[in-house]
């Protein structure tokens, strides 16, 4: 054929790896958590977020952009990062995240999820930051409904942001105390309504 070619020398050739769930803002914060209580109860989200008030743009950029030269050494060309827009982190990450995205676009498609994951519903800022997210060029939203008060209402305010900036979904919703109090069901019937299939996760 006359399309290019390239000598590899014996080397393996094949698509990039692709990295689907990702928490770049988040990651290389170790050090900085309080032991782990025990395996049977880790208390993760709330370790995490004693740490968060610490967080700032350049904090952010500078461990996310460890993990990220990591990914692409490791031949991941494309990744999906959740971006926590809890309070008091707000949009920081967003911004730190959009920066690494253009500086490393040569290597990586690096696509950011605007993500609550502290809670949603009866919450205005966190609403308002992840609206304004939006705004600054994220291009999914998700959510943790199973640390909100409110399910429902977490998940529908989802697909409603989802539905008017004409973004996918991508929601964590693989954890509960039994089947019963999983939200798949809900998600799988707002994928039907709104004709979102293959375009929720």
């Amino acid at each position: 054929a006359d399309s290019p070619s390239y000598d590899a020398q014996g080397c393996l050739c094949c698509a990039g790896l692709v990295e689907t769930h990702i928490h770049l803002d988040k990651s290389r914060i170790i050090d900085r958590c309080t032991p782990e209580p025990s395996r049977d109860n880790p208390n993760h989200m709330r370790r995490v977020a004693a740490v968060k008030s610490g967080f700032t743009v350049e904090d952010i950029y500078n461990r996310a952009k460890v993990t990220l030269e990591n990914c692409i050494k490791q031949g991941t060309t494309r990744i999906r990062t959740h971006a926590e827009i809890d309070m008091p982190v707000g949009t920081k990450c967003i911004e730190a995240l959009k920066m690494l995205q253009k500086e490393y676009a040569w290597a990586v498609d690096l696509e950011i999820c605007a993500f609550a994951q502290e809670g949603l519903a009866k919450v205005p800022e966190a609403d308002a930051a992840l609206v304004q997210a939006l705004e600054m060029g994220a291009t999914s939203i998700g959510g943790a409904p199973n640390y909100d008060t409110d399910h429902p209402a977490h998940i529908n305010r989802v697909f409603e942001l989802a539905r008017e900036y004409d973004i996918h979904v991508d929601l964590h919703i693989d954890s509960g105390h039994d089947p019963a109090a999983m939200d798949n069901m809900l998600v799988a019937d707002l994928t039907e309504k709104y004709k979102y299939g293959g375009r929720v996760a």
